[in-house]
């Protein structure tokens, strides 16, 4: 029972140069134009500072709750080179998948962190993710 994710094209970012961790991340908050990126950026900042949510394989999967988010939002990056991500594997990151859930909602942000770290440890799902031609393509990959 594989739930689909809310994954749009015009959050997924294809083709960053980004150097570093931080500066991926504040590219991709970056992407959400309704919200304010550096309070986006401060949330994701604050649950890394906790622990890396690099799990290994090229994935992380950065994540926090938000006030004022009526449903969860996801933002995706597809980085060609990688990224160094403190993974536990201290792997290059490629994949990462942004997530902000409505801090109300403990469940979803649960299921939804369960449901991408299960879709993420399929090796056939990560490398159609890194071998993707448009955010379309990614954006599919989620929701099936």
């Amino acid at each position: 029972m594989n739930k689909s994710i809310p994954v749009r094209p015009e959050r997924v970012l294809l083709g960053s140069k980004a150097q570093s961790k931080r500066a991926l991340l504040t590219e991709m908050a970056g992407m959400l134009s309704s919200m304010d990126p550096d309070l986006v950026l401060e949330v994701i900042m604050a649950r890394e500072k906790l622990g890396s949510t690099g799990m290994g394989h090229g994935v992380a999967i950065p994540h926090g709750r938000m006030r004022g988010l009526i449903e969860p939002v996801i933002v995706v990056a597809i980085h060609e080179a990688g990224v160094d991500f403190d993974a536990i594997d201290d792997a290059l990151v490629h994949i990462v998948v942004m997530l902000l859930v409505p801090d109300d909602n403990n469940k979803v942000h649960l299921e939804l962190l369960a449901t991408l770290a299960r879709l993420l440890q399929q090796t056939d799902i990560r490398k159609a993710l890194r071998d993707a031609p448009d955010a379309e393509t990614v954006a599919s990959l989620f929701a099936a």
